[in-house]
């Protein structure tokens, strides 16, 4: 089976997210207006809507016709941070260390330069080290584990 994380899914999450941010609540994108924006076929659009939805990343309201009717009604958290709109934890915290390493590199004690490098390299190791036991756990839940 193919991955159509890459290549269908994210571009059409990405869509919906931007379509959706900058509409601010005045209509609901359709499908054919996603596929439009994404260059996809509507069916395809329509299958990514349903993988979306049944992983609760948006909202989908179905009609009576085919997809392309089909909208979008609201994103998740989760999908915002998937298109990279929001910062994950990790994200966040890697912005911490670097912005410690910045004022480390201009302070001009040499004590409080070594305690903002001392604290920006501990950030960064929990940015890591929380982003290797989570990617652990997706794979062994979705190995079966």
């Amino acid at each position: 089976m193919d991955n159509t994380w890459a290549n269908r899914d994210l571009p059409v999450l990405d869509a919906m997210v931007k379509y959706l941010d900058d509409a601010v609540g005045a209509m609901y994108p359709e499908l054919r207006d996603i596929a439009e924006l994404t260059g996809l076929e509507v069916n395809e659009v329509g299958k990514a809507a349903l993988a979306l939805e049944s992983d609760h990343l948006i909202e989908l309201g179905k009609s009576a016709g085919g997809p392309g009717t089909w909208h979008v009604s609201g994103v998740s958290g989760d999908a915002r941070r998937l298109v990279g709109q929001w910062p994950t934890a990790e994200q966040f915290v890697d912005e911490v260390a670097q912005r410690l390493q910045a004022a480390a590199d201009e302070e001009p004690d040499p004590e409080r330069r070594s305690r903002l490098r001392e604290l920006a390299t501990s950030a960064g190791d929990v940015a890591r080290n929380v982003f290797v036991d989570v990617t652990s756990a997706v794979i062994t839940r979705q190995m079966g584990g």
